[in-house]
């Protein structure tokens, strides 16, 4: 039995679409927090980070996404500012924390799932803008 591509491009996209939401939820989460509870959810915040991006990426490098290099590139470079950031949190330094969070929170609202070209991603992209779903 074979999957039908346009079946599997949309899959492929609510996969990552799953992933993006949850991510979003988790920092928005964290945004709102006090200051003691920010601190305590950094490292949880970056590690369910680096799992949201290990995902995406196993998902993209099954579907043979051209992009995939440049894409774990970026992915690493962001990864890298939250490491960069972690010793000035866990010293209390919250306002770097909160910059990087911010950061962290543009790239992935504006994430790269718009350069996954498959066509069922770009149908599913357009239905859900078309019904204010992100």
């Amino acid at each position: 039995m074979s999957i039908h591509p346009g079946h599997a491009a949309q899959a492929i996209g609510k996969a990552l679409q799953h992933t993006r939401k949850h991510l979003c939820s988790r920092i928005a989460t964290l945004e709102a927090a006090s200051d003691a509870a920010f601190a305590v959810g950094w490292d949880g915040l970056v590690a369910a980070t680096e799992a949201a991006f290990r995902h995406e990426e196993s998902v993209m490098e099954l579907a043979a996404y051209a992009g995939l290099a440049a894409h774990r590139a970026e992915n690493a470079r962001t990864l890298s500012a939250l490491h960069h950031a972690t010793p000035a949190v866990e010293a209390g330094e919250l306002a770097l924390g909160r910059a990087a969070l911010a950061a962290l929170a543009a790239i992935v609202s504006a994430h790269r799932y718009g350069t996954f070209t498959a066509p069922g991603c770009i149908q599913l992209r357009g239905h859900a803008a078309r019904h204010g779903k992100t």
